[in-house]
């Protein structure tokens, strides 16, 4: 059983729709380090080794399309990560795992990881800057992202 099939089963059980992205493979997770120039933390990579991206509809995490790192559309890390880069000077450790409404830019700052654990943090695009910690890891801020759907 995958990382977080049972508060996706709660949140769909309690009314709400998930859709996965679907499995994706290793060397698919290496070229996002590679076209991002990143190390992404080991709870990020199993989650898009599990599930590819996706979660519960309207609040999906970023992630990757048809097992295709190089798709920049929105919704991919690679897009939602290199857009924000482009449009809000999104600093180069910074990768997005959640965008809403060119509001809402959610990160893992991977500045100081080496592909070790970091933190999700929240990106300001209107004052350019980091705004607060979200969580300590992707996995503690997945299973609360989720979490917030299962009542």
């Amino acid at each position: 059983m995958a990382e977080y099939d049972n508060v996706a089963e709660a949140a769909k059980n309690a009314g709400h729709e998930i859709f996965w992205l679907g499995a994706v493979s290793e060397q698919e997770i290496n070229r996002v380090e590679a076209l991002l120039g990143i190390k992404l933390p080991s709870s990020f990579r199993r989650f898009l080794e599990s599930y590819g991206g996706g979660g519960v509809v309207g609040a999906e995490i970023s992630g990757i399309e048809d097992n295709d790192a190089a798709l920049e559309s929105g919704g991919t890390v690679v897009g939602d990560t290199k857009m924000c880069r482009q449009r809000y000077d999104l600093p180069a450790h910074l990768v997005v795992i959640y965008f809403h409404d060119d509001e809402v830019c959610w990160c893992l700052d991977t500045r100081d990881s080496a592909g070790a654990e970091c933190p999700v943090v929240s990106y300001n695009i209107f004052t350019k800057k980091i705004d607060r910690v979200i969580a300590k890891s992707f996995s503690s801020f997945m299973r609360q992202h989720l979490e917030l759907y299962t009542s």
